[in-house]
């Protein structure tokens, strides 16, 4: 390769027969070609060490008008530094790179996936209740992204619509906001790189906040309002919720293989915070035991719910639900999600320790809570139902209730 000095008098007077490189020995990396023809143009070579491989990159044709000589050594910092952070890539190979991109879809589904299938290890898989939460937010607000790769997403849009659901619907856009988040994350692993873009996100997420009741209301009217429910199964529904701490889902899964009506205990199985987590053994108090027997003399020969909805969808008789209306809708002292929060208020009065409590109302226990409760990460019944009891009492003073009143109520409306 011949050699010259790269000033643009020495560059004007090159000429060649056949299309020639020429190098500067005191300028490293910047090449000139001269055709037949008289075109000059220049490139830089260098070494890219990810790709390893040499790279040229043209930069453009010599003018013999101004100093384009100067010009040109001053942009091999640039094409040098576009060889290291990967941007100086052939055709070909951008071809390669965006069909490894990721649809927005794609990127969501295997995240979706990876969550719904991880072992015990890492936490276990989600509940489904989860996942349903996620592709609903999904389906509801990224559809019109979903089929486009993710370096084409336009993010200042998905941005607008954070904003604007975050006035809107603060909670539903912190699930958008976790939605786009760990699908983008999840796009860069698919490709093993960085995405020039910035991932939308919320300013801040709306604070989780119990819910909140009216003071004035006492508990004894609250209580009164459960007692004016007709229907006896969705009545002592809302009483073993009080007295129990469990949610929804947990009892209304019950079925009465499920439980122990000699040693006062139920089996959960379902409703509990993760997917993966074993069913749990917990004791009910003498209170609500007493609730469980009348559950027992009211039960539908053909169900074997222990909650029994009154409606028959083909021909089975499934468990309480949504349809059921169990809301109870002419009071205005109470609403279902209150009484996990009155429960909780009920332990403040009792002295024990907090792992209990986890284990009655059916919260996830932590590698630490399950080691500090010993007898393999299990609760004595005796333990649960000194510890149950004595929170339905606090309960039943506050209420002013007898425990007489659910079988009574019970024998009347049956």
């Amino acid at each position: 390769m011949p050699q010259i000095k790269f000033t643009d008098t020495a560059i004007a007077k090159l000429k060649a027969d056949k299309t020639t490189w020429f190098s500067d020995p005191s300028v490293k990396g910047l090449r000139l070609c001269v055709t037949p023809g008289g075109v000059k143009t220049w490139y830089v070579v260098r070494w890219d060490a990810t790709a390893q491989k040499t790279r040229q990159v043209k930069l453009g044709p010599w003018a013999a008008k101004g100093t384009h000589t100067v010009w040109a050594k001053n942009q091999i910092g640039k094409i040098v530094l576009d060889i290291t952070d990967g941007r100086a890539r052939t055709r070909s190979e951008r071809a390669e790179e965006r069909a490894g991109v990721p649809t927005l879809r794609e990127a969501f589904e295997r995240d979706l996936t990876t969550r719904t299938t991880r072992g015990a290890a890492y936490g276990g898989p989600i509940h489904n209740k989860t996942t349903q939460g996620y592709r609903a937010t999904f389906d509801k607000y990224l559809s019109t992204w979903a089929d486009l790769k993710v370096d084409a997403l336009d993010h200042a849009a998905v941005q607008r619509l954070l904003d604007d659901l975050a006035d809107r619907a603060p909670f539903a856009a912190h699930k958008l906001n976790l939605v786009v988040g760990f699908s983008l994350r999840r796009a860069e692993r698919m490709i093993n790189g960085r995405l020039p873009y910035l991932v939308p996100k919320l300013d801040r997420n709306p604070k989780m906040q119990k819910r909140a009741m009216a003071e004035d209301v006492t508990w004894k009217e609250r209580w009164a309002c459960i007692e004016q429910v007709e229907n006896e199964h969705i009545r002592l529904c809302w009483m073993l919720r009080w007295h129990t701490g469990m949610r929804g889902a947990m009892l209304r899964g019950l079925t009465w293989s499920d439980v122990d009506l000699d040693a006062g205990t139920v089996v959960v199985r379902h409703g509990l915070k993760h997917a993966g987590t074993d069913k749990r053994v917990i004791a009910l108090s003498d209170r609500a035991w007493a609730m469980v027997r009348r559950l027992s003399e009211i039960r539908f020969d053909d169900s074997d719910w222990v909650f029994p909805s009154r409606r028959i969808v083909g021909r089975e008789r499934g468990p309480l639900d949504a349809l059921d209306r169990l809301m109870i809708r002419e009071g205005v002292h109470l609403n279902e999600g209150d009484l996990r929060h009155l429960w909780s208020e009920a332990t403040q009065d009792v002295d024990t320790r907090e792992m209990v409590l986890r284990w009655l109302c059916g919260q996830r226990l932590t590698d630490g809570d399950t080691q500090a409760l010993g007898h393999y990460g299990k609760v004595p019944v005796e333990r649960q139902r000194r510890v149950a009891n004595a929170i339905s009492r606090v309960i039943d003073i506050r209420c002013e209730a007898s425990p007489s009143n659910v079988v009574e109520m019970g024998s009347k409306r049956a």
